[in-house]
């Protein structure tokens, strides 16, 4: 067995799922990556424009391989009490327990080159690209990937590894999901009708918007919010997250006095320590200065005055 289809094979015994490209094709994601941040909604869009990415390969030792792993994550709620009534919201799917992960990636990776004498080495990658070149995962035409078990609830991580590649697999078209030709139900559920089978308006898309800073354009209605942070709307309906969505879970509670003061807007260090510790758990630190909003968005929707 080639040494590459056994780092495959133990991080799927592990959990995961995995690809491995040659560092050759690193090259072309630069370009491409390049290519998609120099437009215009990317450059004019706050959220957008602050990812960064680094191509810089190690220099410790002759890097050949990029290894993309993905990771299940479960769809979650949020509980908030707010004037004596609780409320569950929707909420982006990413834990602490996903730090954890890539440890354990890393760890079964080494575990298998690492008697050879080869080296893992962590890297900032555009991911979901290069997941979509190797086949990883497929498109749906609302600009999700999709892994089979794990449908579009995951988060991808990749490493920089002297491990030769088994293969070159490499598809220079990122290839929508056939699945998606046939169906159209994420078509007519967007609210905001980004969606089509010709393109995906980013633009439009609420899952953008929700996390701009910047107030919503007038044409965004109230009622079409639905999330924390982000839009659920075409992951809820598509067929291809239907088992996944079976295992959605609630995570933790926001007392009422949690919920006022982040509606309140305080600065977040002056936020009690549990309260941090539980928006840092659920990756919503980074989105705090846009929560308030959002949440009083939900809440309002759920009938309650704000």
């Amino acid at each position: 067995m080639a040494l590459a289809t056994e780092v495959i094979q133990n991080l799927a015994q592990a959990g995961y799922r995995a690809c491995i490209a040659p560092i050759e094709r690193l090259a072309e994601l630069e370009a491409e990556y390049n290519a998609i941040t120099s437009r215009d909604v990317w450059r004019r869009s706050p959220h957008l424009s602050q990812h960064r990415f680094d191509f810089t390969r190690p220099t410790d030792f002759s890097v050949k391989s990029i290894i993309v792993v993905a990771a299940p994550v479960t769809p979650v709620r949020l509980g908030f009490k707010y004037r004596g009534t609780h409320h569950s919201f929707e909420a982006p799917p990413l834990s602490g327990d996903y730090d954890q992960d890539v440890a354990r990636m890393k760890k079964v990776i080494t575990d298998t080159i690492g008697p050879l004498g080869l080296h893992v080495a962590d890297s900032n990658l555009p991911t979901k690209v290069l997941a979509s070149h190797t086949g990883l995962l497929q498109n749906g035409i609302n600009n999700m990937g999709y892994i089979p078990g794990m449908g579009s609830f995951f988060r991808l991580t990749s490493f920089f590894s002297d491990l030769q590649p088994s293969d070159n697999t490499w598809n220079e078209q990122h290839l929508v999901a056939p699945v998606c030709r046939e169906c159209g139900l994420c078509m007519d559920a967007c609210p905001t009708g980004c969606i089509s089978q010709e393109v995906y308006d980013v633009g439009r898309c609420l899952s953008l918007l929700s996390k701009e800073p910047s107030d919503f354009p007038d044409w965004v209605k109230k009622r079409w919010h639905n999330s924390l942070i982000g839009c659920r709307v075409c992951q809820q309906i598509c067929p291809m997250n239907r088992s996944v969505l079976d295992e959605a879970a609630n995570g933790i509670e926001f007392s009422e006095a949690e919920t006022e003061a982040i509606l309140s807007g305080v600065p977040f260090d002056t936020l009690d320590q549990a309260t941090r510790d539980k928006l840092r758990y659920f990756h919503l630190a980074a989105f705090y200065s846009i929560l308030p909003r959002n949440l009083r968005l939900l809440l309002e929707k759920s009938g309650e005055p704000v």
